[in-house]
C-alpha cells in the first residue's frame, strides 16, 4: 500500500512540476479568476501562444478496496479549458489570460497547444 501511495505522489508530483522540455507545465499561482502564472517560461512559449489547461481526475476507491497498478480504475485527464499567454516573466514562469468561466485552480496541468 505505501509503495502505490509513493508511485502516486510522485506521479503526480512529475505532471505538476515545471517540465522545461515538454511543453507542459502547472498553475503555480492564481493571481486572479481569469489570469493564472504558470510554470512555463522563455523558452517554451512566447506571448499569444495558446495553452490548454487540464485536470486530473481519479476515482475513489470503493470502502475496503485496494486500487493497485493494473486495475482499470486509474486516473485520467480532463479538459477545463484554454487561455493564452499574456506576458514572459522568466526563464521559468509566465502569466495567462484564461478564457471567461474556466473554472482553473493551482496544480493544474497547462500544455502548449
Amino acid at each position: 500500500m505505501k509503495l502505490i501511495q509513493f508511485i502516486a505522489v510522485f506521479g503526480i508530483a512529475a505532471l505538476t512540476g515545471c517540465a522545461h522540455s515538454t511543453m507542459r507545465g502547472s498553475v503555480a499561482m492564481k493571481a486572479s479568476d481569469s489570469e493564472a502564472h504558470v510554470c512555463m517560461g522563455e523558452q517554451e512559449v512566447r506571448v499569444g501562444d495558446k495553452v490548454v489547461f487540464f485536470k486530473n481526475v481519479c476515482p475513489k476507491p470503493k470502502s475496503g478496496v485496494q486500487i493497485g497498478l493494473g486495475d482499470s480504475g486509474g486516473c485520467r485527464k480532463e479538459k477545463v479549458g484554454d487561455g493564452s499567454v499574456t506576458r514572459i516573466l522568466n526563464d521559468h514562469y509566465s502569466v495567462v489570460q484564461v478564457s471567461p468561466d474556466v473554472k482553473f485552480e493551482e496544480g493544474n496541468i497547462v500544455e502548449k497547444l
